[in-house]
């Protein structure tokens, strides 16, 4: 049995080990590149890439076919070209700042007349202060200045599982501030 085989077999049966071995062995070719396309300052999406790259050789290690054209290495090649490929359109693409009203509370407010816009605005932005912290903080950080749960994580102490969980729970909070103080969802 070829070291591929091996190292499928220790995926599917024991997958931390599995990966863990898979990191150690290919982990710097896959960081290579998944950094030619991403570029070497972005260390961030590197590894939340490289990350990714791991995992979908986890929920795909079915489909791969050990034979002697095709190694894990360069199975693992083609998932870190494409998985880093995404991440670079999904980077463009989230330069167009999204509004917070209309993509991440799940309502949209019609601002067409200037009056209602700084009424809603006015509402808004007193429902965020009512957030409690780190709540608040989080919320700002994430939706006003676009930052990454991770980088929120690293600045809060805090884990980004426990980041997202606040995010999600502000959102609800947020919303039924909204409408208690007149926003129609």
């Amino acid at each position: 049995m070829n070291e591929d085989n091996q190292l499928i077999l220790l995926i599917k049966s024991n997958p931390q080990e599995g990966l863990s071995k898979a990191m150690d062995l290919y982990g710097g070719s896959m960081k290579w590149v998944i950094s030619k396309i991403l570029g070497y300052s972005n260390r961030e999406d590197i590894e939340e890439c490289m990350s990714d790259v791991f995992v979908k050789l986890w929920k795909n290690i079915d489909k791969f076919k050990a034979d002697n054209q095709a190694s894990l290495k360069s199975y693992l090649y083609g998932i870190a070209r494409y998985t880093a490929i995404d991440y670079l359109r999904k980077s463009q693409a989230s330069l167009e700042i999204v509004s917070l009203e209309e993509n991440d509370i799940g309502f949209f407010v019609d601002f067409a007349d200037e009056l209602a816009r700084e009424t809603n605005s006015r509402i808004i932005q007193e429902a965020v202060d009512s957030l409690p912290e780190p709540d608040r903080k989080i919320f700002i950080l994430r939706y006003f200045l676009q930052q990454r749960i991770n980088s929120i994580a690293d600045s809060l102490s805090l884990s980004p599982k426990t980041v997202e969980n606040k995010l999600y729970r502000g959102k609800k909070m947020l919303r039924e501030a909204l409408i208690e103080r007149g926003i129609i969802i």
